[in-house]
């Protein structure tokens, strides 16, 4: 009985090793851009009792060299709930605005905001700010990661 049990497990063994094959990598070749924290998240919940409030989020973009000979720009979309305003309850430092220019060897570039403390914070409001990638220099670039769900084509802070 042992030795059926010995053979057999020799057996599947065998059937699994078999049935292996070599992992190629496949590299793809599509270039895209998303907008994400460093954690790789894509929504960022804000303190309103905080003042004077700087965060950090980036634009990363993946293309080789055969599309990163010159310079890409990348644009964005700003979208304000109705519970803030520009200006009032944050603001985007002025080199950080749409478009953002990435040359050659520079895959990853910042978007600064700073919040400020709201002086008539409406819960019952939209408090969210929304960062859109909208277009790219390079035609065929994908916005937000390839799939049909364009995940990171969007950064959302919401103040809270």
């Amino acid at each position: 009985m042992k030795k059926n049990r010995l053979l057999f497990a020799l057996l599947i063994s065998l059937a699994l090793l078999a049935s292996c094959q070599k992992h190629e990598e496949i590299f793809f070749d599509t270039p895209f851009a998303r907008i994400e924290d460093t954690n790789g998240q894509t929504t960022m919940v804000i303190d309103r009792t905080l003042d004077n409030i700087l965060t950090e989020i980036r634009v990363v973009i993946s293309a080789s060299k055969n599309y990163f000979t010159e310079p890409i720009t990348v644009e964005y979309e700003t979208i304000v709930g109705g519970g803030l305003e520009e200006g009032v309850d944050f603001k985007i430092q002025p080199s950080h605005r749409s478009p953002i220019t990435f040359e050659p060897g520079t895959y990853v570039m910042p978007i600064r905001v700073i919040w400020y403390k709201p002086a008539d914070y409406d819960p019952n409001k939209d408090n969210t700010l929304t960062l859109r990638l909208s277009g790219t220099s390079v035609p065929d670039m994908m916005l937000g990661v390839p799939g049909p769900d364009k995940k990171r084509s969007e950064f959302i802070y919401k103040q809270l």
